[in-house]
């Protein structure tokens, strides 16, 4: 006879499963009573990407057995990777192993995507998470995480992004304006967030412009063919995508690019076949945004027959919350109007991680007038009678 957990007194019985205790004995009358472990309940956990069950395409099935691959998980609550680790052996970098590391969604701040020339052949693309690094302790130096080799990558980059544009910016925006009315404002209570005012449900999305579907007269319809490398714009209620192609200008030095040009090619080779890793992004978020900065001069200074002799090495995929916008405009050239194209201006606040450019400019926009139309009534849901009327008021008080 023994007792079990309730107080009750169980023959043994040689024909129950036994188990083993912490001590290692058995405990063959708190078989039938142990309970099994309760079932992890996932149901709000909603995965945009899994490595290991993504379908692939043959050349990326075949990337994927030679390549070294790493393992990336990313769903509405988590992001799980492994990174390599590396280190100086004999005046080289040699990988050493592979750690597991993980980070709540939460602390993503920006995403975006990129296709190199051998990804686009694979249909395969690297997503680019940005993050805040005081949120992840265990590896909180790195301001951007990449997953490499993602199958279909710009429709993970646009599940993620719509996830993302939830986060609430118009209050943080009405406050900015209202500090340069003159308003007297206070700071924005990050405790908000608890009740909710932080995060907005969105159940629709509404798109005001689709650069890819929207239609053109002859001239904007030549102009845009997929051999010209055209940018990629989409405006929504909630968000603001657009991809640009990545551009080699050997002109820029004839002579060494011609010399390089073998070298630069199994570089490539080497990089894209190599450990998984990412041929997209530098570093740091910092040296992302010297960099764009710097192709910004540089594209301004090169002559029109320069910029002929481009040759597209990859794309980049990027997008930002509509509610960073606060103002807003129109522009059309006279070389502009045979197409009845124009470029629509976007005003925004500090709230894109990977490009810190306040002025953002949307251009080749069939019916321009039309489109700024209809985002400037979305602009205008933005309540600022108490900041004009604080203004005012503090103005009269000092007289």
């Amino acid at each position: 006879m023994s007792v079990n957990p309730e107080g009750v007194e169980v023959p043994f019985d040689p024909g129950v499963e036994t188990e083993q205790s912490e001590s290692g004995l058995f405990s063959p009358s708190l078989a039938p009573y142990s309970k099994p472990p309760p079932p992890r309940d996932r149901s709000g956990e909603h995965v945009f990407y899994n490595s290991a069950v993504a379908s692939r395409s043959i050349c990326g099935r075949v990337h994927y057995c030679i390549s070294c691959p790493g393992w990336n998980k990313a769903t509405s609550m988590r992001t799980v990777y492994s990174r390599w680790e590396f280190s100086e052996c004999c005046c080289c970098t040699v990988p050493t192993g592979r750690q597991m590391d993980a980070f709540d969604a939460d602390i993503i701040v920006d995403i975006s995507a990129h296709q190199n020339l051998f990804q686009i052949c694979r249909g395969e693309g690297d997503i680019v998470l940005w993050r805040l690094a005081g949120g992840d302790l265990s590896h909180g130096g790195e301001l951007t995480m990449s997953m490499v080799d993602v199958p279909r990558p710009f429709q993970v980059f646009t599940e993620m992004t719509w996830e993302l544009a939830k986060m609430n910016l118009r209050d943080a925006v009405a406050l900015g304006l209202g500090r340069r009315m003159g308003a007297v404002v206070h700071g924005f209570d990050a405790r908000m967030g608890m009740e909710g005012a932080a995060e907005n449900a969105r159940t629709g999305e509404y798109t005001y412009y689709d650069s890819e579907t929207a239609r053109r007269n002859c001239c904007g319809f030549f102009g845009h063919f997929d051999c010209c490398f055209p940018p990629i714009y989409m405006i929504t209620t909630h968000r603001v995508l657009y991809v640009e192609w990545d551009v080699w200008y050997w002109c820029d030095n004839p002579i060494s690019s011609i010399l390089q040009c073998p070298w630069l090619v199994v570089r490539a080779v080497v990089r894209d076949c190599c450990c998984g890793l990412p041929g997209a992004v530098p570093a740091t978020g910092e040296e992302a945004t010297r960099q764009r900065a710097l192709n910004r001069v540089k594209n301004a200074e090169r002559s029109c027959l320069n910029r002929l002799c481009g040759c597209p090495v990859g794309r980049t995929a990027n997008f930002f919350d509509l509610d960073i916008v606060a103002d807003m405009g129109a522009h059309q050239s006279c070389t502009q109007m045979p197409a009845n194209e124009g470029d629509i201006l976007l005003y925004r606040l500090n709230g894109d991680a990977s490009e810190a450019l306040r002025l953002f400019k949307i251009t080749q926009v069939p019916e321009v007038f039309s489109v700024f139309d209809d985002l400037s009534y979305e602009m205008s849901k933005m309540d600022l009678k108490g900041f004009r009327q604080s203004s005012v008021a503090s103005t009269m008080v000092r007289g």
